[in-house]
């Protein structure tokens, strides 16, 4: 004996929904991921522009008063050739 006034379960209904064909689903699904796309990459390489400073890498209180101090000292600071490694 088969129950049709069954209701289905939560996973059938979830798989459903995701399924029933919208003819704008797919397009804002593909413009939102696009644009929230571009605002994270701009937002991470903002970040990351200002992270790779070496003003804000000694901004560290126990940066700033030890380890900068001897890093200044060393030859990652000052070489022959110029090139320093920094943050």
């Amino acid at each position: 004996m088969e129950n049709s006034n069954r209701k289905p379960g939560w996973i059938k209904r979830v798989w459903r929904w995701w399924r029933s064909p919208s003819r704008l689903a797919l397009g804002t699904l593909l413009l939102i991921g696009f644009i929230g796309g571009i605002i994270f990459w701009g937002g991470f390489n903002t970040g990351m522009e200002k992270a790779n400073t070496e003003e804000f890498c000694i901004s560290c209180h126990e940066m700033r008063n030890t380890v900068y101090e001897e890093y200044m000292e060393t030859v990652h600071y000052n070489n022959r050739s110029g090139v320093r490694a920094t943050c």
